[in-house]
Parts: structure tokens; sequence; C-alpha cells
């Protein structure tokens, strides 16, 4: 497997939202480090999109980083539930916000971008499957259309089934995938599989990866206690030995892409190589 596999890490090394400066300098520590591999994680630019010049900030970043790593997928995650899409009144803002990111995303070269969706709850806050099923296909079918015509597929994530944030099930994602690609007979979309997300919302990893098979495109690892803390790998009690026989076992072939947060915005060659080996003591150690 391990021949097969691309180590990747996130350019939200920095955080801070629509700070351009820091957004800037992940990205060039990055390609100073031993990745060869990326995400380009729109969601650190997110507000950026709502200028009439939003075309010439991001080109003005490309320009300014002069990015020698490979971007196979761009995460967008916004909006995270259907509350705020629709209470917020945002619904426009956002389309506008996800449809721009991938045209963007088709100018770097970007295979996959990675949507979260939401959940349906019923008048008594309940989640209803089948309506939510329903409301997310009506929802991603114009992002999918936008996305085929740019040359780019959609992956969509699980998320962290949090009280607060009730998320949609494994089964839910792939009923969603498999619609999709169905009609369109073709593959146009797959799924995210965020390891941290799943341990917060205490699945049982090995059984739903196995489960998702080969619609697994893109995998989000990171690692905690129980909340969504976003910590390095072994900083927490995901068993990486299981995970990493589950990919082995589905024949994954794709990016191992680290979605960490660094502490204190502390963040250097040195460190972001540290990363890359612990992917390393995960992925390529005997089983």
């Amino acid at each position: 497997m391990k021949n097969n596999l691309l180590y990747s890490t996130t350019t939200r090394c920095l955080g801070e939202k629509n700070n351009i400066t820091n957004f800037k300098n992940g990205i060039k520590m990055i390609g100073k480090s031993n990745f060869k591999n990326a995400n380009f994680n729109f969601f650190e630019i997110q507000e950026l999109l709502d200028n009439d010049n939003y075309i010439e900030i991001f080109e003005n970043i490309i320009k300014d980083c002069n990015i020698n790593f490979n971007i196979a997928h761009a995460p967008i995650h916004f909006p995270f539930f259907f509350n705020d899409y629709h209470s917020l009144n945002k619904k426009e803002l956002y389309e506008q916000r996800i449809i721009k990111s991938i045209e963007l995303a088709s100018k770097i070269g970007v295979k996959w971008i990675v949507i979260h969706i939401g959940t349906f709850l019923n008048e008594d806050s309940k989640y209803d499957v089948k309506k939510s099923i329903s409301e997310n296909i009506i929802y991603l079918n114009k992002f999918v259309e936008y996305g085929i015509k740019n040359n780019i597929k959609i992956a969509i994530e699980n998320g962290t089934n949090l009280t607060n944030e009730v998320t949609p099930s494994i089964d839910e994602l792939i009923n969603i995938v498999d619609y999709f690609n169905n009609i369109y007979n073709k593959e146009v979309m797959g799924i995210c599989f965020d390891f941290g997300h799943a341990n917060v919302a205490k699945l049982n990893i090995y059984e739903e990866i196995k489960k998702i098979g080969n619609r697994l495109k893109v995998t989000h690892i990171h690692d905690n206690y129980g909340s969504d803390t976003h910590s390095f790998p072994f900083d927490g009690n995901i068993d990486w030995r299981l995970v990493s026989r589950a990919l082995e076992e589905i024949n994954y072939c794709g990016e191992l892409t680290l979605e960490v947060r660094y502490k204190d915005n502390i963040f250097n060659e040195e460190l972001i190589n540290e990363t890359y080996l612990l992917l390393s003591n995960i992925f390529d150690s005997e089983k």
C-alpha cells in the first residue's frame, strides 16, 4: 500500500481566517518541507471571496507563494450545517463562495473539492435520514454540475455528530454518493473520511472504512480524546494500526492528509517535517 499513498498536509497551518500573510507563510513553509502534496484550504480565505476582485486576490496569493507542491484536493467546508445555511439567511452567499472556490480551484489543477453536508431535522428536532438525503441531493446538485464543467469532483465529509452538530451518518454519505454516480453514470462524487471527526462521533473507524470501500477518495488525519481538537496523530486514542489495516484492505491509494492545529502558531520547517514522520510511522510500518 505505501507505494501508492500520497503524504499530504493542509495549508491551514497558521490558522486565523482571512489573514493573507499567515496563509501565504504557511504555504511557503510547506514548500520548504518534505511534503510534496498539500490541500488548498479555501476555508481560510472564504470571506475574501465576497470581494468583487476575488480572482485578483487569489492570483496574487498563488503568484506570491510560488507553489511547488501538488494540490490534489481543496476543502471548502462551509456551510457546516443546514441550520446555519437557512437560519442565517446566507444561502446565496454560501453558494457563491462554493461556486467561486470551484472556479478558482480549477486554476491550480485541483481534482477534488471537499464539502460538508448538513442534516435535516424534523419538527421534533430528530434526524430524518430519508428527508436529509433528499435535501442534500438538492443542495449538492448545482455544485456537482459546476464541478463537472471545471473537471473537479466533489468529496463529501463526515462530521462529529456532537449534540449541537447533528451530522450525516456514513450510510447517508454512501447513499448520496451512489445516487450522483449512478445518475451521471460516472464518478462525480466520493467521500472524504475525517478520522478525528469519526473518533468524536464514536464510530467504529475500521468498519466504516470497510463499508465506504472504493468510494473513499480523500482522508483528513488528526487525533483526539473525544473532542474535535485536531491534535497530532498519537496524541489521542485512535488506533492508527487498525486504520492502516482498513485502508490497506480497501486498496486505498489516495492522499493521507494531515489536518492538525499547531499550538500558539508555532510552525516551522522542523515541526512540519515531524508531522511527515508521523505519517510514515503509521503507514510505512510493518503490519
